[in-house]
């Protein structure tokens, strides 16, 4: 396995901006990073960018599932159980 390539300093800073706009962090970016829990959110957005909302060039295509529809109100209700024992309303 290849050993990890350290990120630039763009590439952390490009990342610490969409983290604090996404999660409202008003400290700058000296300040996230000196923070232990932060700076290695920060560092894993850049190693792992598909987990952290960044954009990899994949174009997305459109579901082509239909979207869902409840059924309609006034069709009668059928309890399969029920009728599989054989019990019925007029018992």
């Amino acid at each position: 396995m290849a050993p990890p390539l350290d990120p630039t300093e763009q590439q952390l800073r490009d990342a610490c901006a969409r983290m604090a706009q996404r999660f409202g962090w008003t400290d700058g970016f000296d300040v996230v990073m000196q923070d232990a829990r932060r700076g290695r959110l920060v560092r894993l957005a850049v190693a792992h960018p598909s987990a952290s909302d960044v954009s990899t060039g994949r174009a997305t295509r459109p579901s082509t599932r239909p979207p869902f529809r409840p059924p309609a109100i006034g069709a009668p209700f059928l309890d399969r159980k029920r009728a599989a024992s054989g019990e019925r309303d007029d018992e």
